[in-house]
Formats: structure tokens, sequence, C-alpha cells
């Protein structure tokens, strides 16, 4: 079984970038990449910059059958301050594919968490408190991109996949491990290529 690793979340985005010849797709890539790192680093309000994200972004996230609608940057603000605060912000892909195209980028990935046995995240699933727990589940997405921006995110959820196994304590990162780890990567993905990006979708 392959074990979360915050350094690999990237793999799939680099996997496209480095097949990707199109300027205009290279950039949305880009922004996804730097996205990806900003949010699991919790620099989440780096990633609702103007030279980033829409004014009036819309998300749609469907979490074993509940969809949480965010309409507008107050509702997207509240709910990234959200999870940085809770400390939930350190998960990300065991397995990505990443597509784009004029639309936008799509996505097909085991999302992956690993957390205490007390999580919220474990409820009735009956672990042992004291041990330390990998959940995972596939899931598919579309970000849709207006003139180099994200305009949004839209995640489905496969209720089905959903699977929880215990793993070694050693597994686990808080928050401020996450942020030191990725440090060089989101070094790799500065704002400036991204605004450099945003030429192309001028007139």
């Amino acid at each position: 079984m392959k074990v979360f690793d915050v350094r690999e979340i990237t793999t799939g985005v680099d996997a496209a970038l480095a097949v990707v010849d199109d300027p205009r797709h290279r950039h949305m890539l880009k922004n996804y990449r730097r996205h990806a790192l900003l949010e699991v680093s919790g620099y989440w309000e780096d990633i609702l910059v103007p030279t980033m994200t829409v004014a009036h972004p819309v998300y749609r996230l469907t979490e074993r059958g509940k969809t949480l609608v965010l309409d507008g940057m107050e509702e997207v603000r509240k709910f990234y301050s959200g999870i940085v605060e809770q400390g939930v912000n350190v998960f990300g892909a065991l397995e990505e594919k990443v597509a784009v195209s004029d639309y936008g980028i799509f996505i097909e990935a085991i999302f992956a968490q690993i957390v205490r046995g007390t999580d919220a995240a474990l409820a009735g699933e009956h672990v042992d408190p004291d041990g330390t727990y990998q959940v995972s589940h596939r899931f598919a997405a579309a970000w849709p991109y207006r003139d180099g921006l994200l305009a949004g995110e839209f995640i489905y959820d496969d209720t089905g996949s959903w699977r929880v196994d215990e793993v070694d304590p050693s597994a686990l990162m808080t928050p401020a491990e996450a942020r030191k780890a990725l440090a060089p990567f989101l070094e790799q993905s500065p704002l400036s290529e991204v605004e450099d990006g945003l030429r192309l979708f001028t007139a």
C-alpha cells in the first residue's frame, strides 16, 4: 500500500508540464501547481490574489454524497481559513492524472490524508484512538479557468472508494512540518511566473 508523502503532491502536474507545449495550457498548469503548494503549506491568502483567482470564484465540493457550494470570494476565504485554523490542510494525491485544455484543468486522483485515530474524519470507523491512519478515496475534478485565472473548483467524490488503513506514526506530518518540506517546491513556482503567464491572455 502506498502511503501519502506531502513531498509528492506535485507529481501529477509535473508529469503534465513535462509533455504540454501550449503556452496558455502551461500557464494554467503552473497556476494549479502553485495553488496546491500554497494550500497545503497553509498560505491560503496567496491563492486568492487577483493574479491567481477570479474576483468571484465558485466551488462545488462533493464528499460522501454531500455537496458544499462556495459562491464568491467571501465564502471561499472562509473555507480556506477554516481548514488552516483547524490544522487539516495537510493532504493531497497519492496518485494523480492531470490534463489541461482551453477550459481548464481536469484531474482524476486518489486523495489521501494521514490522521490520528481521534480525528473527526474517522468517526464511526471503530479505530484505535491511539493509532495513526490513512484515509483515502478517489475523485474527479474540473478546475475552470477564465483569462488565465482560476474560476472555481468542481470536485466529485467516488463515495464507494473510501478506505481507512493503519499506517506507521512516522507518516503523520504537522502543518508546520509540511510547510517546511514544501518550501523548496514552492520556490520553483513563484508568483512572478504566474503573473508573466497572464500576458498570454491579453488582447
